[in-house]
Parts: structure tokens; C-alpha cells; sequence
């Protein structure tokens, strides 16, 4: 059974504790020894959204909507070229985990240093990333793949998506079809009965919640695997090998033109979805 690599998703409780700075206590509402960690799997050169998330010790991730943070980001030796941009907190399961996320210009290649400073308090340990030139996945301003994807002409619901409760809308066309009709298109990639990150449910019901507001805009659902009836024999489907998605789940928004104008790994938000589709 082929299987997508998994990514770390974020779960768990909030905790909080004190440091002293050694002239005066400053309340951090991260424990000792928290840590963060990046959620994205492939940033690449150019404009890109980090998704980042912090744990501690014990595994229990600790982002909240309560705790603000900034994320500093510079490449490796040139602290001189250092970015700065307030941490927005998502939801990974809606009051349950969650994350942060902020978008970056990574101008070159290579090793990139993060570092998240909660509000209040000292900065986490600083933590690399490696940028690359050529990411697999579509990047913005790329063509999106053409790809043959199945219909609800073509097979039955329950043969081609796990979704418990499936908006027919999004089966109507295939990818290539969406993205060569002259409208905008939202894909999403998810597995909501398979996903290795226990998101892809939530992110397609977010996706869903937007379809009845844009009429004018192609919604694609395309279930990772194939042979959902047998899961000790799933198979990827072509297009996720099409598209290089490492992980799932991803949605991509496509402008009229069949271009990548938004793409988001993982966690998901509705407005930043609408912001895409409004450019």
C-alpha cells in the first residue's frame, strides 16, 4: 500500500509557565523547554506561507489562540537579512490544536533560519529549514497540472471519495476540466477517511463552506488514493504524483487562466482562501 509520508501534525493542550531574564521575572505562557518546529514540508524560493508549531517536551503542542507570537526568518550567516511578521494562529482541529503561520519572501536556496518569540518573553530556540530552487508542488504564477481526475459521470460517489458527506458540486468536473474552463478553481487534495495528519476532513469541510458563495468558481475535490474499498491496497492517484504533493491535504486556487494564484499545505483558513480567489 503506498502511502503519502506523514508530516507532524499539531495536537494537544496549552501550558504555561515563568522565566527570569535575570534582572526581572517575565511571565512566558511556553513552558521550559518548549520548542517550535516547521508544519510545511517544501518552502520554496519566492513568496511562501510557513506553517509553524510548537511543542513541549512531553509532545503536547501548545499554540493557542491566546498566545501571540512573532516568526523571525533569515537565511543561514545573515541575521542582517532577517524578516519579522506577527504569527496568526489557525486551527488544525477546530479547539483542539492549532498552529502558526506567516508568509516570507525566501529570496535564495538553501538553509533558513526560524525563530518564534512569544509575546512577552524570549525567543524558542531557533530552528533551520531548507529552501528550495524547485519545489514539487505548483508554485504561484505556474501553470496548474492538466490533469485527468474522475467525475460523478464517470463512477459513483463512494468510489471516488471518502468524504462522509460528499457537495456533488465538487465532482462535476476533473481537473483538467476546471482548470481550462475560462473560471477560477479551487482543488483540494484530501483523504478525509485515510488522511495521515487527521486534517483533511476539516480543511474539505472548509473548502465546502465556500462553494455556495462563489458561484462563478470551479470547486474540486480529488481523493488521494484509489481502491478506497480496500484500504490494505490503496494507491495513490496520478494526480498527486502530477501535482508533487508530498503531503496531504493541499488546496490550490487557479485563476481563469489555469494559473497558480494560491496554494496551502496542511492547515487552511476560509479567508485566506477568499483572499486568493479575490485577486
Amino acid at each position: 500500500m503506498r502511502r503519502l509520508p506523514s508530516w507532524i501534525l499539531v495536537v494537544g493542550l496549552i501550558a504555561s509557565a515563568c522565566g527570569d531574564d535575570g534582572t526581572t521575572a517575565t511571565s512566558s505562557p511556553f513552558p521550559d523547554g518548549a520548542f517550535a518546529f516547521s508544519a510545511s514540508s517544501s518552502p520554496g524560493v519566492g513568496e511562501e506561507r510557513l506553517l509553524v508549531a510548537v511543542s513541549d517536551v512531553s509532545g503536547a503542542r501548545l499554540a493557542a489562540p491566546d498566545i501571540s507570537v512573532t516568526i523571525a526568518v533569515w537565511p543561514e550567516g545573515h541575521e542582517e537579512l532577517m524578516q519579522v511578521e506577527d504569527g496568526a494562529f489557525t486551527w488544525a482541529l477546530q479547539d483542539v490544536s492549532g498552529l502558526y503561520r506567516a508568509n516570507f519572501t525566501f529570496g535564495q536556496p538553501g538553509t533558513w533560519i526560524v525563530e518564534v518569540t512569544p509575546a512577552g518573553a524570549g525567543p524558542l530556540e531557533a530552528f533551520p529549514v531548507s529552501v528550495t530552487a524547485d519545489p514539487p508542488t505548483p508554485a504561484i504564477g505556474e501553470p496548474a497540472p492538466r490533469s485527468v481526475t474522475p467525475t460523478a459521470e464517470q463512477f459513483l460517489l463512494a468510489e471516488i471519495t471518502t468524504d462522509p458527506n460528499p457537495d456533488p458540486r465538487f465532482y462535476e468536473l476533473s481537473v483538467a476540466d476546471a482548470v481550462t474552463s475560462g473560471r477560477p478553481s479551487v482543488i483540494v487534495f484530501a483523504t478525509p477517511k485515510f488522511c495521515q495528519t487527521a486534517v483533511c476532513g476539516p480543511t474539505l469541510d472548509i473548502v465546502k463552506g465556500l462553494a455556495g458563495d462563489h458561484p462563478g468558481v470551479n470547486f474540486v475535490h480529488v481523493e488521494v488514493y484509489t481502491n478506497l474499498d480496500d484500504a490494505q491496497n490503496l494507491e495513490l492517484v496520478p494526480a498527486v504524483l502530477e501535482w508533487g504533493l508530498p503531503t496531504e491535504p493541499w488546496v490550490f486556487v487557479v485563476d481563469a487562466a489555469g494559473v497558480v494564484i494560491g496554494r496551502f499545505e496542511g492547515v487552511v483558513t476560509a479567508e485566506e482562501i477568499g483572499a486568493a480567489l479575490a485577486n
